[in-house]
């Protein structure tokens, strides 16, 4: 685990000017890798001897790697900033207070409903768009790293789906402010958003996963996969809620992404989880796991090969 630890130091030493900062950041992350190893009689450096069966559970389970790495990625990108991760708070809420503003006044809703559920719609729409995107480049934008560091595939996917989370998590208290703003007190189904939020994580997951590998073998999915995901934006209740066109919300009601931001947005809002949204966000969990499994288990060994 050491020899990876620094392999991965030197790899961010030739790409960053700063080799002080890199260097610290990594010093940190080996420290903390050795304290745990040492506290932990169980661990055992045979997750590292996996094979495609257990690749998915063995990367998840690596939580030392991927949980540093994430962190690292977030640091990097605003190092030597004033405001660090917190751009991404305030960048959202100048997009919410500047669009709910305007859809509200188009839409004839009143602003003090619309901007909480304008808020979480598009907060939880970032993270889903970012992951689907990300995914798609999860191992190519790693290759040096598969190629020369035998590592759980899914360690790649994880980190990037951390990544994206800790965003999500730095946006969510500003639906909270939001809601107090406008006279609003959150309600006790705001103790269920946690369940919202794990179904997010995992579903992002298999999304990596299953994306990681086909992207990898085919260069052009990335760019479909960007284009599908602007149009769904403008099909998914994101800036709308279903009941605004009347007899056409099916659209709504078998559009999984709608549910997926759905058990985030309803108890956040205070209002009645849906079982359906449970129903359908369960089985798109079962589903996409047992896909990401399939493809883990058939194509494992031939990622290397394809980058």
């Amino acid at each position: 685990m050491m020899g990876f630890f620094n392999f991965v130091t030197f790899k961010l030493g030739m790409d960053n000017s700063s080799h002080g900062a890199t260097s610290r950041i990594i010093r940190a992350a080996r420290e903390t890798i050795v304290d745990r190893t040492r506290a932990s009689s169980s661990f055992n450096e045979d997750w590292r001897l996996h094979g495609p069966n257990q690749d998915i559970s063995d990367g998840l389970r690596a939580v030392h790697v991927w949980g540093i790495l994430g962190l690292h990625d977030i640091r990097q990108r605003y190092r030597r900033s004033f405001l660090g991760p917190f751009w991404f708070t305030l960048s959202t809420l100048i997009m919410v207070s500047v669009l709910g503003g305007i859809y509200s006044t188009l839409l004839q809703q009143d602003i003090s409903n619309y901007v909480a559920f304008l808020a979480v719609g598009l907060v939880v729409w970032q993270y889903i768009s970012s992951v689907a995107n990300e995914g798609c480049i999860a191992f190519t934008t790693v290759d040096y790293l598969i190629k020369q560091v035998r590592l759980p595939l899914t360690v790649h996917v994880v980190r990037e789906v951390w990544r994206n989370f800790l965003i999500l998590l730095h946006s969510l208290p500003i639906v909270i402010l939001l809601l107090i703003g406008f006279g609003k007190t959150p309600s006790w189904t705001l103790l269920l958003a946690p369940l919202g939020l794990a179904a997010l994580f995992l579903n992002g997951l298999w999304l990596g996963v299953v994306l990681g590998i086909l992207c990898t073998r085919f260069r052009d999915i990335p760019p479909i996969v960007a284009n599908l995901v602007q149009i769904a934006f403008f099909v998914t209740p994101v800036m709308w809620a279903p009941h605004f066109i009347g007899d056409r919300s099916w659209i709504a009601m078998y559009n999984p992404l709608y549910h997926m931001i759905e058990v985030v947005r309803a108890p956040i809002l205070g209002q009645n989880m849906q079982v359906q949204s449970w129903l359908w966000v369960g089985a798109i969990l079962v589903a996409g796991f047992a896909t990401a499994q399939l493809l883990m288990k058939r194509y494992r060994f031939r990622v290397p090969y394809w980058l």
